[in-house]
């Protein structure tokens, strides 16, 4: 599994994480994307 992430402050606000997982889970590409 792949991990991509997004790093930043503040990054709570991001509409990126919901974004990727849901294309992700929709092309069935085992990844995962997260905040630091």
């Amino acid at each position: 599994m792949d991990v991509y992430g997004l790093i930043g402050n503040p990054v709570e606000h991001s509409l990126s994480p919901p974004m990727h997982e849901a294309a992700y889970d929709t092309l069935g590409i085992e990844a995962r994307y997260v905040t630091f």
